[in-house]
């Protein structure tokens, strides 16, 4: 198989890019089949099409290529023979054409360079030519090399792993040398004694700093001077001898008698009464100053304590803004509203987590949060900036979810952290990584001291053995967060190491736990480089963390991208019955994180210019990963949070701040490093899954590495593994899923016959379609377009009908080729959520190929249910993860809930209550509502009904009457009122504005609970106009409200203030998006947005006048 047209690893799209390259009829090459372990494909490009045979091994594991007929064939001993023939038989040999050009395996020696971020890496001595000069070797040192081959060095430190590697390179013979030469010494064993035992010292020096201090703590005469004890008082093992560090063992163990002779004199003495009483602990704390917290030694447990936040905001209503404070106590399980309501009078009022029902973020003003409180009132607040109204709903989640009376959680927090050590021991505290405190997006400062329920921390040229590096991870979170982790599962290769700690309290929660790595070093054989990774399932969702280490050089982006590849094929994760699908496609959420080393690709003055002013913008537009990612030439689907950080590497050890070492003086000359974002934290997850990113960045206290040590933070949604509805186990199923149509683009030349399979964990069984009869055309000769009609596509019966459990299951389907080898073309993955409905609905998908995008997927499915009574309504219990939702996503139902604005109105409020009619109805989703006579519209009008929201998208609604205090607000000042019982009965009518998206993005749109709506005991009388009287002048405007016209700083707010919010869309699309242009507004412009109402008209303008005058 030395030919070159063998093309080992590379994967079927590869394969017919390389020969659509050439474009030769003849051109031809073999690759590895993908679906039978030892069987080859003959790939030959001829007529513009790519020809596949494959070629499998014979009972006697001789070669032959299957002949379509099934005719036996004559058998080769290995590819070079069997390719021979074949080329010598010319056309006569059976196939498409002769095979004439054979296409050379692309020449990859870049992988056997030394890489240039491990200078002290160094390998076994290459064999010597002939014409080089070498001192003849010892026996015995073949017998070194032999078993240095044969270790298993990932456990081991990186120092000691390099003067190894140096010992049996040179050291063993340098010896034997000076041995023969009549030398005992063995300088070169020492030096690798010296090493090994660096780490001995270092604990022997602690050891006794350990026993000093114990005698301190011991003893019972007071002392005059009073004096700090360090490390730096107690005698260090300095001398290097191992002699040397033997005599101080010798010493720990003389003082270690001492000292337990000396403890049973102090207990002796402890017996003796004494006159003093020591006062408790607790009680002292009692009388502390209330900012000042108890220390752990000052109690016998200590409890987390969690900080109170306040949040500085302005709530406008009624024309008003008014400043609030919301202050939120996360262990009380409230947040408390402040309001100065004189000089010295404060109002206060506390709302429990239970009451909170709903947090709808505003996509159009990033600082305006609506609080919906138990189901009934909306508040509408203004932060000071973005960042703070995430950290308001961060809190609030997090303490409902902490006060939770649920059974079975249904979210958890991630950490993820990657850091590239550089082979060495760090010195300083881990606390600011762990509590994801830096540079960049950082995690709240009260959610800081709260833990995550999953730590996954990924390290690359790692310098610690597997049990240290554990209990520094240990050590490091007791002291950060105060909590003691369980280790869940680690696994190591060679300098990579990815290590998961979980609570205690989740590790019941968690199952089916696998690891695996991949090697892609040198010729993908050693371990330098390449990937660890761990999966398990916490419930019902699967999770998978890749820790990497990719090719580093600025020059080997499509190493790089070619590592990705080896990885997501290599990598033995998952279910084995989904062979055909990799570990991107087998996880709920894949995590990808470590040193992956894409580079920014940029002059490096102008970088250093751009990174010193943090101009991130610019040097993100050079970055590799961004380029490749968008060019899908790897990572295709995953996701990145913003970055907000400076480049992590290359820098300075043990300087703080950023001070980057970009040059390299090498052997073979100077080498440029440019500062790079190498470290990063990637991640996929199937469509409709919750997740969400709470912070991103990177440590900058941790210096001892040339890179930073970067972390995130997630919220990650957890479905349920059982069934929740017991009745849906013993009743016959209802569903279906149908598919009526099926159309996948695939990107390959072959024109051969296509079928589909279906995989899930709700169906009974496994699905095949039949193979396509029908193809598309495509303009492009590299994309085949089969299709398939609903009589070709299999209908699925769920194994249960519970439509909870259902909306949470996803389907994998794969495009598989129909004949014999059944090479897959591409896989995706199908949600359910949301496709529940009488009525076929629209899909559309990316199919991708052990790491690249092979085409897409299209078509109409739905899942129906015989059940008659059923109206296919979101009823699924509540997921806490839903508490916020933006209001894209939400149903508003401020026609019912939202503190209604009183307009002004010239009428007495006891007159406007015996006017209004009852029986006026309208929509949930109408904003504005307005009185007009039906004569002067000409009875073009549409009538608009009252209907409680009970869940979105359900066909069958409650009209109910409401009552006074529930009725849409009353007209808008100008429109004046009188009551006359002989003049006509007026209607109410929506006016033409665009309608409300309503459609759940990740189904956070349902409100849960309806409101109750009371029924006056008695109709009021009807509130009417007559249509020949002119309403009445504009009511003068309040001092209050012309304040906070002049002070608005936002076009939202100004209209807000002009109770005419429900506008903002007619001015962003007409271009009026800054408050700074409202000063020339004409009432030509205003008609040019749509805006037809005199009323509103005239409001408008008198608002920009006045603010005008204000500016």
């Amino acid at each position: 198989m030395s030919g070159t047209f063998f093309h080992k690893g590379i994967s079927r799209m590869q394969s017919e890019e390389l020969l659509l390259k050439a474009g030769d009829d003849g051109s031809f090459l073999v690759r590895d089949s993908e679906t039978l372990p030892g069987a080859y494909v003959l790939c030959l490009f001829y007529q513009n099409k790519v020809h596949q045979y494959r070629i499998l091994p014979g009972p006697d594991n001789k070669l032959f290529v299957q002949a379509e007929s099934g005719a036996t064939q004559r058998g080769y001993t290995d590819l070079t023979e069997l390719i021979s023939e074949y080329v010598r038989k010319g056309s006569q040999n059976g196939l498409a054409c002769a095979l004439q050009f054979p296409i050379a395996s692309e020449d990859k020696g870049d992988t056997d360079e030394e890489d240039d971020d491990n200078d002290d890496f160094e390998f076994p001595p290459a064999p010597v030519t002939p014409q080089e000069k070498k001192p003849q070797n010892d026996p015995g040192s073949f017998d070194i090399l032999k078993n240095f081959s044969r270790l298993d060095l990932s456990g081991c430190e990186g120092s000691f792993v390099t003067a190894l590697k140096k010992y049996v390179d040179d050291g063993f013979q340098q010896d034997s040398t000076a041995f023969k030469n009549g030398e005992t010494d063995l300088f070169a064993f020492k030096t690798l004694m010296e090493v090994a035992s660096r780490g001995l010292k270092r604990e022997l020096d602690n050891f006794m700093m350990n026993i000093e201090i114990c005698n301190e703590i011991l003893k019972t005469t007071q002392s005059t001077e009073q004096k700090s004890l360090s490390i730096g008082d107690i005698p260090r093992v300095s001398d290097k001898h191992i002699h040397a560090m033997l005599e101080s063992m010798t010493r720990c163990r003389t003082e270690i008698m001492a000292l337990e002779n000396k403890a049973q004199g102090v207990l002796q003495m402890s017996v003796i009464p004494s006159e003093y009483v020591y006062v408790d602990a607790s009680a002292l704390s009692n009388h502390a100053p209330q900012q000042i917290t108890a220390s752990p030694f000052l109690s016998s447990k200590y409890r987390q304590y969690i900080p109170q936040s306040k949040f500085e905001v302005k709530q406008v209503r009624q024309c008003k803004a008014t400043k609030l404070t919301l202050t939120i106590d996360i262990p009380m399980g409230k947040y408390s509203i402040l309001k100065a309501t004189s000089k010295d009078n404060l109002d206060q009022k506390t709302i429990t987590h239970d009451k909170i029902n709903h947090l709808i973020k505003s996509t159009k003003d990033k600082s305006s949060l609506d609080i919906i409180i138990d189901g009934k009132k909306k508040k509408t607040y203004l932060f000071e900036n973005p960042q703070a109204r995430e950290n308001f709903c961060f809190q609030i989640m997090q303490m409902k979810n902490m006060h939770s009376t649920e059974s079975e959680i249904d979210q958890i927090s991630i950490f993820i952290g990657t850091w590239n050590m550089a082979d060495t021991t760090s010195n300083y505290p881990l606390t600011t990584w762990l509590k994801c405190t830096g540079a960049g997006k950082s995690r709240d400062r009260v959610l800081g001291v709260i833990p995550h329920d999953l730590y996954v921390i990924g390290t690359q040229e790692t310098a610690m053995t597997e049990k240290d590096w554990v209990n520094t991870l240990k050590a490091g979170l007791k002291a950060s967060v105060m909590v003691d982790m369980e280790l869940l599962e680690v696994c190591s290769l060679w300098g990579m190491r990815i290590v998961i700690l979980v609570k205690p309290e989740h590790k019941k929660s968690i199952s089916r736990i696998q690891r695996s790595s991949v090697r892609t070093g040198i010729a993908n054989a050693l371990g330098n480089k390449g990937a660890v990774a761990i999966s398990f399932y916490f419930r019902g969702t699967s999770l998978c963390f890749i820790n990497t280490h990719l090719t580093s050089g600025d020059e080997r982006c499509n190493r790089r991208n070619q590592n990705y590849r080896d990885i997501v094929k290599g990598l033995s994760l998952g279910q084995k019955h989904l062979d055909l699908f990799d570990v991107t496609n087998q996880f709920h959420h894949v995590f990808w994180l470590g040193d992956l080393n894409y580079r920014t690709e940029e002059n490096i003055q102008v970088l250093l210019q751009k990174v010193q002013e943090k101009n991130l913008n610019s040097l993100l537009e050079k970055d590799q990963l961004k380029r490749v990612q968008r060019e899908k030439a790897a990572f295709c689907g995953f996701n990145e949070a913003e970055i907000t950080f400076l480049p992590t590497y290359r820098l300075e050890r043990n300087v703080p701040g950023y001070k980057y070492s970009w040059r390299k003086i090498k052997k073979t000359g100077e080498r440029i490093n440019s500062p790079s974002w190498c470290d990063r934290v990637l991640w996929r997850s199937y469509p409709g899954v919750f997740i969400e990113n709470v912070a991103y960045g990177s440590a900058e206290t941790i210096l001892s590495s040339d890179h930073r040590p970067v972390f995130a933070s997630f919220n990650v949604g957890i479905s349920s593994e059982f069934v929740q509805n017991r009745g849906s186990l013993i009743e016959a199923g209802t569903f279906t899923i149908t598919f009526h149509f099926i159309e996948a683009q695939v990107k390959t030349s072959c024109r051969q016959e296509f079928q589909l399979e279906f995989h899930s964990t709700c169906l009974t069984d496994l699905y095949v379609s039949q193979r396509n009869c029908n193809f598309n055309e495509n303009q492009s000769c590299f994309y085949t377009c089969p299709v398939w009609e609903e009589n070709l596509l299999p209908k699925m019966k769920p194994l249960f009908s519970d439509q909870d459990f259902l909306e949470e299951q996803h389907i994998l389907v794969a495009v598989r080729s129909f004949c014999a080898d059944k090479e897959s073309y591409g896989e995706c993955v199908l949600p359910l959520k949301d496709m529940f409905s009488p009525q076929p609905k629209e899909f559309s998908y990316a199919l991708s190929h052990y790491g690249e995008e092979t085409g897409f997927i299209k078509g109409k499915m739905h899942v129906q249910t015989s059940d008659k009574r059923a109206n296919f309504a979101r009823h699924h219990s509540k997921k806490s993860y839903e508490v916020v939702a933006l209001d894209t996503e939400y149903h508003d139902p401020e026609i019912f809930f939202s503190d209604i604005t009183k307009h002004e109105s010239s009428l007495d409020s006891t007159v406007i209550k015996s006017m209004v009619n009852t029986d006026i109805t309208f929509k949930q989703h109408s904003p504005l509502i307005t009185l007009v006579n039906p004569e002067e519209v000409n009875g073009d009008y549409q009538e608009i009904e009252v209907i409680p929201q009970v869940a979105p998208h359900t066909d069958q609604r409650l009209r109910k009457t409401i009552s006074i205090d529930e009725r849409p607000p009353l007209p808008l000042p100008g429109v004046g009122l009188e009551y006359k019982p002989t003049s006509p009965t007026y209607k109410m009518i929506q006016p033409n504005l665009p309608p409300r998206r309503s459609v759940p993005v990740m189904g956070q749109s349902y409100l849960h609970g309806n409101p109750e709506l009371r029924t006056p005991s008695a109709p009021p009388r009807p509130l009417t106009r007559p249509p020949s009287e002119q309403p009445p002048p504009l009511p003068e405007k309040k001092s209050i409200r012309g304040d906070m016209i002049s002070r608005s700083r936002t076009l939202q707010e100004w209209l807000t203030c002009l109770s005419l919010g429900v506008y903002i869309d007619n001015f962003v699309c007409s271009g009026w998006d800054d408050i700074k242009f409202i000063a020339d507004l004409s009432r030509k412009d205003l008609e040019d947005m749509g805006i037809k109402n005199k009323d509103h008209l005239d409001r408008i303008l008198a608002g920009a006048k006045e603010l005008k005058q204000a500016r």
